[in-house]
């Protein structure tokens, strides 16, 4: 009972102490104001690329039905319809888009020629562009997916009129009255993650880094407390706490750090709705925070000093965003990825191997952390 007294008022000492810093005040405000920022710039016009589109002939059906295509979908890629092709052409001279996309008269005939396997036959549509780049290239991916719901129809009819001889007296608008009352609109793939319903609204491409962004602040809390606990250190603060009591006292003092900025994390996850189930939350939360905690107490020893940690703060947190998959996952990068605690708390939710993972991580920095802190010179009292 005596030491469990003990500990509750160590906890609320060093709490006390730790909301007197405006430093750890600002820290967590950044949280909030990181996903606040997001979910503002995700509801404004968020387009990185605006692409004008046009049609010679408004009255083809087939170009008419991608332009619709086209406009509803990602944000992406922000669409402008013109009326004319001379207008769309202007926009690119004009820098108001980047690119213009002009379907030819004959657009369905065109399209069909092409399913019908005359690849010599004209394009169907006409590139204005003021410069090629990645972002023009890609978003051509987006025009084939429009013009595959076309060359589908012309496949569907060509497959009909040469396998299904009873139906030689169907007109080809009949066939496609059909082919549009099946119920295309479901999704081919459906994508779901672990603890989340598939039906759940979808996040943004601007949202998506949220998650990754967090477990980076997180981890740099982790740091932040290495660093209180160093000044304090210097003050002699601490100087009456037993010299074998330190490791404890440390591990104690940022283990209150990383639970208060990451439980503000996962509160700013649930606002976001990107939080997954209860149970898998739970455990990627546990796993994260004790892989934080080793990182940051072998990193406070490696750097015993201030000034030190003040250096590599920044560049652990560029390693973290580039290595980590928070904008990026990539392949070659892999094993570099498991250096830094975010990796085992983005991957956990779907890979549980690497809540194990995360558990080896902490107990094997926390264990160094420890043994080097017995060289002299590395005493933490």
């Amino acid at each position: 009972m005596q030491h469990r007294n003990k500990g509750l008022v160590w906890t609320w000492l060093l709490t006390k102490r730790l909301y007197k810093k405006w430093t750890f005040l600002l820290l967590l405000a950044l949280i909030p104001a990181l996903v606040l920022g997001y979910g503002l710039v995700d509801k404004g016009d968020a387009g990185v690329l605006t692409i004008a589109l046009s049609c010679q002939d408004w009255e083809d059906e087939a170009a008419a039905e991608m332009v619709n295509s086209l406009q509803s979908g990602s944000q992406l890629i922000r669409f402008q319809v013109y009326p004319t092709e001379d207008a769309a052409e202007d926009a690119v001279k004009s820098a108001q888009a980047d690119a213009a996309w002009i379907f030819l008269e004959g657009t369905r005939e065109r399209l069909e020629a092409f399913a019908h396997g005359f690849s010599n036959r004209d394009a169907f549509i006409r590139v204005v562009e003021r410069e090629e780049s990645v972002s023009t290239i890609l978003a051509r991916e987006k025009l084939s997916a429009a013009a595959y719901t076309q060359v589908g129809e012309a496949l569907y009819v060509r497959y009909l009129r040469e396998n299904v001889p009873a139906l030689e007296g169907v007109s080809q608008e009949e066939f496609l009255e059909y082919f549009r009352q099946v119920n295309l609109n479901g999704q081919l793939f459906t994508f779901a993650s672990h603890g989340r319903d598939t039906n759940s609204r979808e996040a943004s491409y601007l949202t998506a880094p949220v998650r990754g962004l967090l477990a980076v602040v997180v981890v740099l809390a982790g740091l932040a407390g290495a660093m209180y606990y160093q000044q304090d250190k210097a003050v002699g603060t601490f100087a009456r706490v037993p010299e074998n009591r330190g490791f404890l006292l440390e591990m104690g003092s940022q283990l209150l750090i990383l639970a208060n900025v990451l439980g503000a994390a996962q509160l700013a996850l649930v606002l976001t709705g990107d939080a997954r189930g209860f149970w898998p939350e739970t455990g990627a939360f546990v796993v994260f925070l004790f892989a934080c905690l080793g990182f940051s107490m072998l990193l406070g020893t490696l750097l015993p000093r201030r000034n030190a940690m003040a250096v590599a703060l920044p560049v652990i947190a560029v390693a973290m965003l580039a290595v980590c998959p928070v904008f990026f996952d990539l392949g070659f990068l892999r094993r570099f990825q498991l250096l830094f605690p975010p990796t085992y708390f983005l991957r956990g939710l779907y890979q549980p191997q690497y809540l194990l993972w995360g558990l080896v991580y902490g107990s094997v920095t926390l264990l160094s952390a420890f043994v080097l802190g017995k060289i002299p010179g590395n005493r933490r009292i």
